[in-house]
């Protein structure tokens, strides 16, 4: 009996290679190196059930650079690399709105080698793609800078978000007001205002593991300063999320046996993906501290939360069916999701419910810090002087 996925393979032009790139759990650059080895396996089992006709492979995915050249020399011992032609079609969906992105994209890159069956291939899979998407938004390039533009992509914006956070200590420290500052960077044409809003923290899988890719790239290629250049944001990364953690303790004094309520466990809104969220480090954080977490999200489900977070800290994880749930008798709130169903609480209300005195520790600027003040909290927000 013929396998249907190998004799779909048989019977297509183009394939596009959808699959996941990990980073490696161990062995030399585990964390941080791309694991190829699914990339490898498909190419092999492309070119079996290929049964030597052309075939034109599309990666379309996040990949380091010379995934393509894995590929092909996987194509060429298995079958026949003159019959087959690596493209690259790198995904810039972004979490939280990928079908639309999927729909209706502001622009697609597709890399080619730059070899006359290349440019044959490269000019193929334009007609195809115009179908969908208008020409002058299909970007061409060579095969490698397709590979390489979605890492630095995700490395610049990376970058732009641990400068915010880096500024918004030094607001905190000088009195300077964080928004005040970004809004007027953001006024210049040369910087724009995409990303300036400070945060606890990068989060998702996308930008921490392509910023791990980038630098384990430059460290292989004896590009050492440049690899610290790029290890220096996630540093910053890290330093934000231990600032927050630090903050939180040391406003409250103490944090032992005290109800935290835990406003947002996804990493950003709009989505359930708490991978590398900023929420893991600040939860854990205080578990270790000893207080009692009572935690929501609209849409991450609790067994994924309860999974994600320590078990030896299961016993002070509750799971909370509404955010005025988990505030009731709270003594500190804690926001480290922007959700919008968030901004719609009724703070008056929720600072009568709370023990006193009712912290609040917003860390997506959400509520005015002086409205909230006039409640009665005591309030942190990030890159905000104390009592503005």
């Amino acid at each position: 009996r013929v396998d249907p996925r190998e004799q779909t393979v048989k019977d297509s032009q183009v394939l596009f290679v959808c699959i996941n790139t990990p980073l490696k759990t161990g062995g030399a650059g585990a964390g941080r190196a791309a694991d190829l080895s699914g990339w490898e396996n498909m190419a092999r089992r492309i070119a079996i059930a290929s049964k030597g006709e052309c075939k034109i492979v599309v990666e379309s995915s996040t990949i380091p650079v010379f995934t393509g050249n894995t590929m092909r020399k996987v194509l060429h011992a298995v079958g026949d690399a003159a019959k087959y032609e690596v493209l690259c079609l790198p995904s810039f969906y972004r979490g939280g709105s990928a079908l639309a992105d999927l729909e209706s994209p502001a622009r697609l890159l597709l890399g080619a080698q730059d070899t006359p069956a290349g440019v044959i291939a490269s000019q193929a899979m334009t007609r195809f793609l115009s179908r969908w998407v208008p020409a002058e938004n299909i970007v061409l390039s060579n095969l490698w800078s397709a590979e390489l533009a979605k890492l630095a992509q995700n490395a610049m914006i990376a970058q732009r978000i641990s400068s915010t956070n880096a500024v918004s200590a030094l607001c905190e420290k000088t009195g300077a007001d964080i928004n005040e500052v970004m809004d007027v960077v953001g006024m210049d044409s040369r910087i724009s205002d995409g990303y300036l809003e400070a945060c606890p923290g990068i989060g998702g899988p996308t930008l921490l593991q392509n910023l791990g890719m980038l630098v384990y790239l430059c460290e292989s290629l004896q590009l050492h300063e440049v690899a610290q250049y790029w290890q220096s944001v996630l540093d910053m990364n890290a330093y934000q999320q231990n600032r927050f953690c630090h903050n939180v303790v040391e406003t409250m004094t103490n944090v032992k046996g005290k109800k935290v309520a835990i406003l947002g466990f996804a990493y950003k809104c709009n989505t359930s993906d708490a991978r590398l969220s900023p929420a893991i480090e600040v939860c854990e954080s205080l578990l270790a501290e000893g207080a009692d977490l009572h935690v929501y999200d609209p849409q991450v489900p609790y067994a994924k939360i309860t999974e994600t977070l320590s078990t030896k800290y299961a016993s002070q994880i509750i799971h909370a069916a509404s955010a005025e749930e988990a505030l009731k008798s709270a003594h500190a709130m804690i926001v480290i999701t922007d959700w919008e169903q968030f901004k719609g609480i009724d703070m008056e209300e929720a600072y009568r419910g709370m023990a006193k005195p009712a912290y609040l520790f917003d860390a997506r600027g959400i509520f005015d810090v002086a409205d909230m003040t006039q409640i009665g909290f005591n309030v942190y927000r990030i890159g905000k002087p104390r009592g503005r």
